[in-house]
């Protein structure tokens, strides 16, 4: 049943998405082509340009962030609650499928950054002319070695896993802010600051249990440590965001 959520889910997000991911694309390339290698490029143009490419690049990282609580809020604990109360799926797939969605978009917004960096590289014309050693590049890769390819993965999972703990962060506060009778808004925001409080409480009483944990860094086995600390951290706290979500809407659900 979770994937049949998630049909419906990643297309939902996306109607929204996509079309900011093409505007943020069209504007790189103004860009590009507005700090290329022209005679005739105007400062004003690449000034407005430039306030156009931030402007859509802001409207991306917000419409991202307002449509995820959004989708959250809507569905699972607003009008919509109703109707999803009485399909056949868990509440845990309801908050599985949330999240699953928004991790999905905001990785794909990451990507959308590269692209519009690549765009404006390209139609500015700073890739022209430029020898990239590719022969010294796939050395490089060839040697590295079974220890650095692991790091690189366990750096790849935590930060997903980071990901995910922020976006359940944003639906445990959004759960438990909807106990409110009035004021829903700012009683979420109150409770988000409670958990990045509840977080860096932990993160110092961690420091202070592993004081050399990033002090002694020397070697690569080091590293694989400290990400493989990150990623159990990480991944307990996120357990624990979603099992609030889950203990509030299978205990405590105000639909009124």
């Amino acid at each position: 049943m979770l994937g049949k959520l998630l049909k419906y889910e990643i297309p939902a997000l996306g109607r929204r998405l996509v079309p900011l991911f093409i505007g943020w694309c069209a504007t790189a390339v103004l860009l590009g082509l507005a700090v290329g290698p022209a005679q005739s490029k105007s400062e004003f143009m690449v000034v407005i340009t430039g306030l156009l490419y931030g402007a859509m690049a802001t409207a991306v990282l917000v419409m991202s962030v307002i449509l995820i609580i959004q989708r959250y809020s809507n569905s699972l604990l607003g009008d919509e609650a109703y109707f999803n109360q009485v399909l056949p799926v868990t509440v845990s797939e309801h908050i599985a499928s949330k999240g699953i969605s928004a991790l999905i978009w905001v990785l794909l917004s990451g990507v959308a950054m590269l692209v519009t960096g690549l765009l404006i590289a390209v139609f500015s014309g700073v890739l022209f002319g430029v020898d990239i050693p590719w022969a010294a590049i796939f050395r490089q890769i060839a040697s590295t070695t079974a220890g650095e390819w692991l790091a690189l993965l366990e750096f790849i999972i935590l930060s997903a896993f980071s990901i995910t703990k922020s976006i359940l962060a944003i639906y445990a506060a959004i759960t438990i802010g909807h106990q409110a009778q009035k004021h829903t808004t700012m009683a979420s925001i109150g409770a988000y600051i409670g958990l990045m409080v509840f977080e860096t409480t932990i993160g110092r009483i961690l420091v202070g249990l592993f004081p050399h944990l990033l002090s002694n860094i020397e070697s690569v086995m080091d590293l694989n440590g400290f990400f493989g600390g990150g990623i159990f951290v990480t991944a307990a706290l996120g357990a624990l965001y979603f099992f609030i979500c889950k203990y509030f809407m299978e205990n405590r659900l105000n639909l009124n």
